[in-house]
């Protein structure tokens, strides 16, 4: 199952899955590209670290924190691909082509050659990077004072992963490089003050339970287990927010065009669903901003476990894109901000190394905001791509793990109303199944759009968003990604 799943995803989706022999020879030649030049700077005895997942082989990003009497500097190093990849070769059109590397469970099409991407690109041990640096200064308060975009070279001290990185911190055992000891302990103290700063600027705080799909040798589902939240993720993740955003200003400031992720409000008509599920009283709503509104919505979603709820608050938001506008970021709370951290798995990033190089250079763009903004558009478009190819590609899965499951009970939640039934999320396996309206105890029910709900014309009984209810799986079909459900008493 799991390679016609992906076959199937390939096909489906038409995504570019293998390499011509051209691209791998230029992919060759470009990885002999001499490292050392007079406008980089040798940073190789600073004790950079990468913090990734186990399983990880492409590493994009290292970071490097030191503390004085003043605040913190932040290092943040990123994968030079700019350098081996340039414009107009024939990686540059085929990485334009796929976008974004695709992730499936324990496979990936990557958009760059492997030699690059896992090779010579990638922030590997002990061995010589190319890197764009971000340098930035940060006050004792965790503001963000100063910042700097450099070439550098590099050489990481450690490859560590989220789980070394949380037992360091929580002294449950202690990262062998004692080299890196320092810059972690400050990047843990620089982490809890930009989430301080995250809380006072009311950026929204969204975790969506993710899965983690465990495979058997023969790539079948084992198991089905949720993707824990560490401490750990945080402390990257607040060094590459400091990046990116220093990137958007960078663009921002010195040059007439940028690639921006941007993030939009959200529509109002969407916002009134999320009003009637959180039955917020009508005097509030009108006196709420937006942000305001989501921001309550979530918060009672967590409060009280509610998993539709935190459902309904992401199908609210608008969808997070890349544009040349900067129309800065909504659920981030940010006046501007881009994307220029993974560079060897997202052709965006790409395109914003070579804006902020072509500026360091003091050249001339080579590129029209009209045309700048097809390559954005193209951009977004590929990664819904990416997403539902790796969205389906899981579903397969675990419908075929849920076949043993046909006749089981199970409880549910109504994630979706429909005339013709409901959609209802079997909450432990991270998917929904259809209860058909034909399906549902003896009535003829008619569906009340504006309510989100089914309600009996005879019986009166009523079925809506965010109901709990038991239910058992009638029949799988893994390819299509279908499973039909009755009613579990009925």
């Amino acid at each position: 199952m799991y390679k016609e799943a992906i076959q199937d995803a390939i096909s489906m989706h038409e995504l570019p899955s293998q390499w011509r022999s051209d691209l791998l020879s230029e992919a060759e030649h470009v990885a002999k590209k001499k490292k050392t030049a007079k406008y980089r700077k040798d940073l190789r005895e600073l004790p950079f670290a990468t913090i990734d997942g186990e399983d990880a082989k492409d590493f994009d990003d290292a970071v490097y924190c030191v503390r004085s009497n003043n605040g913190y500097k932040l290092y943040v190093a990123i994968a030079d691909v700019s350098f081996y990849v340039e414009p107009g070769s024939k990686l540059d059109k085929e990485a334009k082509k796929r976008g974004t590397s695709i992730y499936f469970p324990e496979t990936v099409i990557p958009m760059l050659p492997e030699n690059l991407s896992n090779g010579i690109c990638s922030l590997r041990p002990n061995e010589d990077r190319c890197s764009m640096i971000c340098e930035m200064s940060i006050g004792l308060d965790g503001k963000r004072k100063k910042f700097k975009f450099y070439s550098g070279l590099i050489n990481s001290k450690a490859r560590l992963t989220y789980n070394q990185v949380e037992k360091h911190l929580k002294k449950l055992s202690n990262i062998k490089q004692s080299i890196v000891h320092e810059s972690i302990k400050h990047l843990y103290d620089l982490a809890n003050l930009r989430l301080k700063l995250r809380n006072e600027r009311k950026a929204l705080k969204i975790n969506p339970k993710e899965a983690i799909l465990e495979l058997t040798k023969n790539k079948e589902v084992k198991n089905i287990i949720i993707k824990k939240s560490l401490f750990a993720h945080k402390l990257v993740e607040e060094s590459m927010l400091l990046a990116n955003e220093s990137a958007a200003e960078f663009m921002h400031d010195r040059l007439d065009l940028g690639v921006y992720r941007i993030h939009e409000n959200p529509d109002p008509s969407k916002l009134e669903v999320l009003k009637k599920h959180f039955k917020i009283p009508t005097q509030i709503a009108k006196k709420s901003s937006p942000l305001e509104m989501i921001n309550r919505c979530l918060r009672e979603a967590h409060e009280n476990k509610d998993d539709t709820g935190q459902i309904l608050v992401l199908q609210t938001l608008a969808r997070a894109e890349y544009s040349t506008n900067n129309l800065g970021h909504f659920g981030l709370q940010l006046k501007q901000y881009s994307h220029f951290t993974s560079p060897i798995r997202r052709y965006p990033d790409l395109l914003v190394h070579r804006l902020i190089n072509t500026s360091l250079a003091h050249k001339k763009l080579g590129m029209r905001q009209n045309e700048l903004q097809d390559e954005c558009e193209n951009s977004s478009m590929l990664e819904r791509r990416a997403e539902k190819a790796s969205r389906q590609v899981e579903q397969v899965l675990i419908c075929s793990y849920l076949k043993t499951k046909i006749g089981s009970s199970m409880d549910g939640v109504v994630t979706g109303v429909t005339d013709f039934g409901l959609f209802v999320n079997l909450e432990p396996y991270f998917i929904s199944g259809l209860l058909h309206v034909s399906d549902l105890p003896e009535d003829r029910y008619q569906f009340l759009q504006d309510r989100n709900a089914l309600k009996g014309k005879r019986r009166g009984g009523i079925y809506k968003l965010g109901q709990k209810i038991k239910v058992k799986i009638a029949a799988i079909f893994p390819l299509e990604r279908k499973i039909n459900l009755i009613i579990s008493n009925g």
